[in-house]
């Protein structure tokens, strides 16, 4: 994985705050001084966006210790922008992603060895060694041959399959989180078994009606390209345009604050 964190540090000012993010974490500090913080990747598990995916404007990112529960939160994006106002809150999540897979990504795929999040169900959810496992479930990433975003709401879930289509009641195999670690992971994990990324056509019954917002707001291409710059599977090609032609990456995001 190539990024733009591994390469110099982002400082982004709003009115109300000043974030400075680089490849470890980030600092956050308010302009009126009641809010001071230093976070690093290391010491979170999670990131949980607040708002993130049923608004444009004004989040709230609760990080998240490596046990799930609660360190501290910042608010982003809150200066109104065109199109997705999306500028500091996908830095974060696309910095914390990228420190999580490392620049190995998407060649240690199966030698990943970390928490992609929590739910109610499954409790901690983890890969390693190509295999992802919760408290109910485990799921050979191997054998995943279809997978799907299910936007409920304020929810959004990745409905994974091991099995086509079939029958009247066609139950997931597993349910993972929505989040900038999952969506990566099985988008590598579909496109290399079967030559498709993961299905964003249903939307949220609401003003929605597809998912494809999702892509946009915690996907980016350079997940696919290696720390060298190249890409060097088919697979991996195939991964970085599909994502590439939604727009809003890491560089062009960056690129329209110059």
């Amino acid at each position: 994985m190539k990024t733009l964190f591994s390469e110099q540090k982002i400082v982004i000012e709003n009115p109300k705050y000043t974030i400075s993010l680089n490849a470890e974490g980030l600092s956050y500090n308010t302009a009126d001084g009641k809010k001071s913080l230093e976070i690093k990747f290391s010491e979170v598990g999670a990131i949980l966006p607040m708002r993130y995916c049923n608004s444009n404007q004004s989040y709230n990112l609760i990080f998240r210790d490596n046990q799930g529960k609660n360190i501290c939160d910042i608010d982003t994006d809150t200066k109104a922008n065109n199109g997705h106002n999306i500028l500091e809150t996908k830095l974060i999540l696309v910095a914390f992603a990228a420190y999580k897979l490392t620049q190995a990504f998407p060649d240690n795929l199966f030698t990943l060895d970390l928490t992609l999040g929590f739910n109610l169900k499954e409790k901690e959810i983890r890969i390693a060694n190509g295999v992802i496992s919760g408290a109910k479930h485990k799921v050979d990433i191997n054998r995943i041959c279809r997978a799907k975003c299910v936007t409920n709401g304020t929810i959004s879930n990745l409905a994974i399959y091991t099995k086509e289509k079939g029958g009247f009641f066609d139950t997931p195999d597993m349910t993972l989180p929505v989040n900038e670690i999952t969506l990566p992971i099985i988008e590598a994990a579909m496109v290399r078994n079967t030559g498709r990324g993961i299905d964003f056509s249903r939307g949220d019954g609401f003003g929605q009606k597809t998912s494809e917002f999702v892509i946009i707001r915690y996907m980016e291409p350079n997940f696919f390209v290696g720390e060298d710059g190249t890409i060097k599977e088919e697979w991996q090609q195939k991964a970085y345009e599909s994502i590439r032609q939604y727009g809003y990456t890491v560089a062009e995001l960056v690129g329209s604050r110059l």
